[in-house]
């Protein structure tokens, strides 16, 4: 009897997978939409109180499809807005723990709010230097 039990639990967790993969069931399916957007190569703008410069390259994504011609037309004010953020930090801020994930959180909002779009949900960074 045990054997039967972990032999039809086994076939629908199996099943269950196999259904998904062939199915394409995926976030996206589920209305989770997720574009990514490069506002450009690379940013790259002095630290705050200091010789050093600070490089990095961002993609951002956004929850709905089809923004790509708007978010073009607003990359100005999107690359202002990450810029600004990244002049604030000075050298112990940029070498912190956690600082890019502050980072993260303060350019999506600050993106939202600037745009008045509430649709950007996650940075990626590509490469994140001081030198």
């Amino acid at each position: 009897m045990k054997r039967i039990i972990i032999f039809v639990v086994l076939f629908a967790v199996l099943g269950g997978s196999l259904m998904t993969l062939l199915t394409g069931c995926s976030s996206e399916a589920a209305g989770d939409v997720r574009v990514e957007y490069t506002p450009g190569d690379v940013f790259t703008t002095n630290v705050k109180d200091s010789y050093r410069i600070l490089k990095t390259s961002i993609v951002l994504v956004v929850n709905k499809e089809g923004m790509e011609e708007t978010l073009a037309k607003e990359n100005t004010r999107i690359r202002d807005s990450i810029i600004f953020l990244l002049r604030q930090l000075d050298e112990d801020a940029v070498r912190a723990p956690g600082t890019q994930e502050r980072l993260r959180n303060d350019i999506i909002t600050a993106l939202n709010e600037r745009l008045e779009l509430d649709i950007f949900v996650e940075v990626l960074f590509n490469d994140f230097v001081m030198g």
